[in-house]
Order: structure tokens, then C-alpha cells, then sequence
């Protein structure tokens, strides 16, 4: 009766993973899944590889449940396993329908998703029940070459020259191929900004200083830095030198916190192999020496967050603390929030739980902490007025709602009245906003924003959002899941590494250009841009994977006891949150600096465990 029930939970398995492609080619034919249609599924559908690979499929899943599907399991993890599957089963819906049609479309799409649901949750369940075994092993017995042994008695006694040396021959290619440095349209932006160039920022805002063209849109600290390296080469007679300049700095800065970050696994005695694959990965993977050279501000956030985890750390394990440290500590998170805008918003999120935690630390904590806000608060309220910069647009805090609105004019139209219209024609440009709407991407529809919107015309506006929102509450779940679905469904990859030439500058006079090494370019372009497709080892770089592992940590410390280890990962959930608020759906930019810190949260929770 067992086996017959594991056969059963196998094909079914099998068939609701090859149901999704079937589901996906009858919706890219036919354009909607009804009744008629699935009757002719096996017609368009069936080969003799299509059996093949049920059949590989439900032996490998009958083998698995026949080893573990007896295994303890957590309810946590119970939990987290169908929440996991809930992801699954929506985020495939929106990935291929734009809307929830493939899951609630009919009875027949419903039952096959709710299948899917239990099955998938089954399966995932299992999984995150193993998982934690590989926190326990120590790879004691694993003979290395001797060619590694050689290295790993090197590496040992010379863990910082070491790093940086191989880092930086692995990354050398890049370097030269794509000297001075990746601009893409934000750093771009910034540059001209620096230079008082107008760019479409000043569009969203009403300007302090007809005079000064540049905003707080981009963080006015990193527009400063990338800007003064690029003026100082355009002062030197090159200004392709000023950028490759602020790539050295972005390289020293990059280079030192993967350093730094193995060197501190080194120190909690995190096994060798380990922290060998670490840096292997970090060498190798293409999308750290492509985001090393770019010059967005998600790549100097990214260094600073290893930095300010490794601090986080010292601190939960009751490392001494000097006041030299407590000022370091608030520094360190000052310049986070200058650096990236939300940078405030993680900290404020993540950081109280130290000042709770840590009972014997409290007050520094809370000094640090309201200190480095108060510096902040007067950079942005004192400072950039007093030099006449304006901050950035408030329609970058109103994506969700404008993505809502511009999806309902699309698919509601008739359903609006005239004043309504009119209401929202005040700020978001009613004539296009239907054709501006993209799911995936706020920015059209953001970008037609009224500067002179007042806040009765916003409190008016919100009247009908909200009238709107009662009418037809799908349409803006609709809208919303579109721009997030990817964060947390791993099936899914857009917005991934920055390579092309941007020629922004060169259109504002600004001489940027790449070297005449076309060839190298293109060779590690396809290669940076081809690894996400690479069986097991793309999923180092797949977003959605990503913030799962993170939720499977948290998870793993409330299980094993562990739950004052959660401002480990309160970072990386709080940028989660704010992905939800976002402009765009699966935009690696936003998580690279959670990509970069991860070796470092999986080497604490590997030593915590294995401390004792």
C-alpha cells in the first residue's frame, strides 16, 4: 500500500511539472485555457520524448520519496514548504498569463493547481527537512589534490594577499575589455547630473534652483563620488580616466569585503573546502567582476552590507566593543543610507532587533543608531536645500498604486466616470496611461507624473484609487503581483547584468567610450549573460532562489533555537519587503548586495551550529 501510494504521488508529480508546458503552449496558441482546448491536449502536445521524460521524472521522484519521505518533519518548515509552493503555482501563472487566469480560470485549471499546490508542497517540504544536515557535516575525510593541498597550506598562512591576487587575475578580462568602466542608464544619469546636464529626473520635481539641474533621485553621496572621479579625469585631459579611476575605487572596495568576508569565515574556523568554493565562486561567477565594473550604486551598498553583517555578528557573539568601534559602526551605517535611498529604510528595519537583543549593549546601540540618523536627516533636510539640491520626485514612493490605476484605465475604462478621469488625468497623464502601462515596470507610467500635483489633487485621487480599488480589487492584486512575482518565483529571470555601451555621455559632449576590444566583450557578455541557464550553478545568481534560501535561514534559526541570530538575515528580508513597493520585477540590481553577503550568512549559520 506504501509503494502504491508513492507511485501514485510520483506520476501526479511528474505530470503537473509536464502540465505547465503543455498549459503554457495551449495559452500561447490558443491565448486562454478553457474546456474545448484541453480536449485536444494530447492532440498538439504528446511525443515520444514528452513519455521519456515522465517516466526519468517519476522513477528519480520514486527513489526519492522510497529514501526520505519518512523523515521528521518540522511545521515550521511545513509552512514555509507550502508557501514556497503557493510561490510556485501563482508565480507560473504570472509568468506565462500575466494574471492568476492559469490557476482560477476554470474548475478544471483549479483542480490541476491545487494538485500542483499539494504535490509541490510534498516535495519542498522534504527538502527543507534535509537541508539542515548540511550545516552539520564536516568534510573531515575528503582527500583534496595535491595541487589544492599545496594551495590551501598558502592560503592559510596568507588568507588577504592570497584573495586578492587570484580576484583580481580572474577579473583582469574584464577589466581590460570593458575599461574604463559598465555605465547603464542610472550612472549615466548621474554623471550628467554631476556635470549640470539636465536628464528627465527634473521632469518629477519642481526645482529649488532653476540653476541646479541636479536631485536626490540618485543618492547625491554616490552621484558626488562617481561624478568627482569622472571630473577629475575630464580636468586630467581624459575623462575616461576619471571613470576608470572610480573603478579602482569600486574594485579596492569590492575586492576588500570579499576579503574581508573569508577572512572572517576563516577566523570562526569555517572548513577549508568551503571557503575555497567561496572564493572559487566569487572568481568565476561572471556577475561579480560585470557588477565590480559597474557603476551602480547596489554594488558600493553590496560591500558595505558584508561590512556592517560581519559587525552585526561581533556583536551577537559578545565581542568586546570599544567606543573607536561604536563610531565606526555608526559610520558604517551612515554611509549605507547615504549610498542607496532605501539604504534607511533596512537599517530602521533590521537594526532595532540588536538593540533588543543585545541587553548589555542597548544604549550604545540606540546612540549609534539615532546618531547616524540624525546625520542623515540633516543631510537631507539641511545640507542639500542649503546647497540648492532637490530631492527626489514622491512618485518613487507611489508605484503600487500608479501600476493599479494605469492597469484598471487598461482593462476598465468604461467603468470610470468622466470626473474620475479628469481626477486622475492631474497627475498621471490619463490620454497615454493605458498604452504606458508595462506589468512589469512602473517607469512608464511614473514617469508622466504632474510635478505640480498638490495634495488635494493626491487626496482626491486616492478617493477614486480607492473607489476603484472596491469595484474591481483583482485588477490591483493583478497589478501589483506583476512587478513582484519574480523576487519570489525562482522560474523567472529578467534585468540581470549590465555590459552594453551607453552613450548618454558621449550625446552630452561627455568623450565615454569603450576600448576597440570588441571581441573579448561580446565573448564574456554571452558568457555573463548564458550563466543563469547553467544547470545547478545559475541558481547561485537566480533571484528568486535567493530570497527563498534567505527565508529558509530565518525559518532554520527559529527551529534550531537560534532566534538571536535573526539580525543576520533581518537585511536581506527587509530589502524582500521592499521589493514589494518596487518599480520593477526581477531586477538583479536590487539584490545584488544580498547575492554578495549570502557565503557570509552561510558561513555564520554553519559555524553557529557547529560552535559548540
Amino acid at each position: 500500500m506504501k509503494n502504491i501510494k508513492i507511485f501514485i504521488i510520483s506520476i501526479l508529480t511528474s505530470l503537473c511539472i509536464y502540465s505547465e508546458r503543455i498549459i503554457k503552449e495551449m495559452f500561447i496558441t490558443y491565448n486562454k485555457i478553457n474546456t474545448t482546448n484541453i480536449k485536444n491536449l494530447i492532440k498538439f502536445s504528446y511525443s515520444n520524448t514528452d513519455f521519456l521524460l515522465i517516466t526519468i521524472i517519476t522513477i528519480i521522484l520514486i527513489l526519492f520519496y522510497k529514501k526520505f519521505n519518512n523523515i521528521k518533519k518540522n511545521k515550521t518548515y511545513n509552512i514555509l514548504g507550502y508557501l514556497f509552493s503557493f510561490f510556485l503555482v501563482f508565480g507560473y501563472s504570472y509568468s506565462v498569463a500575466g494574471d492568476s487566469s492559469l490557476v482560477t480560470g476554470n474548475i478544471i485549471l483549479a483542480l490541476i493547481s491545487l494538485i500542483k499546490f499539494i504535490l509541490y508542497g510534498k516535495f519542498i517540504i522534504i527538502i527543507l527537512n534535509l537541508i539542515p544536515q548540511i550545516f552539520t557535516y564536516k568534510p573531515k575525510n575528503i582527500k583534496l589534490p595535491k595541487l589544492i593541498n599545496k594551495f590551501q597550506n598558502y592560503y592559510e598562512k596568507h588568507p588577504y594577499k592570497t584573495t586578492i591576487i587570484i580576484l583580481l587575475i580572474s577579473w583582469l578580462p574584464y577589466i581590460i575589455s570593458f575599461y574604463p568602466a559598465i555605465l547603464s542608464p542610472d550612472p549615466a544619469n548621474q554623471i550628467k547630473q554631476y556635470y549640470n546636464i539636465p536628464t528627465h529626473y527634473i521632469n518629477g520635481v519642481n526645482l529649488l534652483d532653476e540653476n541646479v539641474l541636479i536631485t536626490n533621485h540618485h543618492p547625491v553621496f554616490h552621484t558626488f563620488i562617481l561624478g568627482g572621479f569622472t571630473k577629475l579625469g575630464d580636468i586630467l585631459g581624459n575623462l575616461n580616466f576619471g571613470l576608470f579611476m572610480f573603478t579602482c575605487f569600486q574594485l579596492f572596495l569590492i575586492i576588500s569585503a570579499i576579503t574581508y568576508l573569508l577572512v572572517y569565515l576563516k577566523k570562526l574556523k569555517i572548513p577549508f573546502i568551503y571557503r575555497f568554493i567561496i572564493l572559487i565562486l566569487f572568481a568565476l561567477v561572471p556577475v561579480f567582476p560585470l557588477y565590480a565594473l559597474s557603476s551602480v550604486k547596489d554594488t558600493f551598498f553590496g560591500a558595505l552590507l558584508v561590512f556592517y553583517l560581519i559587525e552585526t555578528h561581533k556583536l551577537l557573539t559578545n565581542n568586546k566593543y570599544s567606543i573607536i568601534n561604536y563610531i565606526s559602526l555608526s559610520l558604517l551605517i551612515l554611509f549605507m543610507m547615504l549610498v542607496r535611498n532605501n539604504g534607511a529604510i533596512i537599517i530602521i528595519l533590521s537594526f532595532p532587533a540588536l538593540i533588543i537583543l543585545i541587553k548589555n549593549k542597548r544604549i550604545p546601540l540606540l546612540i549609534v543608531l539615532l546618531s547616524s540618523i540624525f546625520i542623515y536627516e540633516c543631510h537631507n533636510k539641511i545640507l542639500l536645500p542649503a546647497m540648492h539640491i532637490t530631492s527626489g520626485s514622491i512618485r518613487e514612493m507611489l508605484s503600487i498604486p500608479f501600476q493599479q490605476t494605469a492597469r484598471y484605465t487598461k482593462y476598465y475604462e468604461k467603468d470610470l466616470t468622466d470626473k474620475e478621469k479628469k481626477t486622475i488625468d492631474k497627475i498621471l497623464n490619463y490620454d497615454t496611461l493605458a498604452s504606458r502601462y508595462k506589468p512589469n515596470i512602473s517607469d512608464p507610467v511614473k514617469n508622466e507624473y504632474n510635478k505640480d500635483t498638490t495634495t488635494t489633487d493626491l487626496i482626491e485621487y486616492f478617493k477614486v484609487w480607492a473607489s476603484c480599488l472596491i469595484r474591481h480589487p483583482g485588477v490591483y492584486f493583478d497589478a501589483t503581483i506583476n512587478t513582484v512575482y519574480g523576487y519570489f518565483y525562482p522560474n523567472t529571470s529578467n534585468w540581470y547584468i549590465y555590459y552594453n555601451y551607453d552613450s548618454r555621455l558621449k550625446e552630452s559632449n561627455l568623450p565615454y567610450s569603450y576600448n576597440n576590444l570588441d571581441l573579448t566583450r561580446n565573448i564574456l557578455s554571452s558568457y555573463g549573460v548564458a550563466y543563469p541557464y547553467i544547470p545547478i550553478l545559475g541558481t547561485i545568481v537566480n533571484i528568486g532562489f535567493i530570497i527563498w534560501t534567505y527565508m529558509f535561514i530565518f525559518c532554520y534559526y527559529i527551529v534550531e533555537h537560534k532566534k538571536r541570530l535573526i539580525p543576520i538575515v533581518l537585511p536581506a528580508l527587509s530589502l524582500a519587503l521592499i521589493l514589494i513597493a518596487g518599480p520593477v520585477n526581477t531586477y538583479f540590481r536590487y539584490i545584488f548586495p544580498i547575492v554578495l553577503s549570502l557565503p557570509l550568512v552561510l558561513g555564520i549559520t554553519y559555524y553557529e551550529k557547529n560552535k559548540q
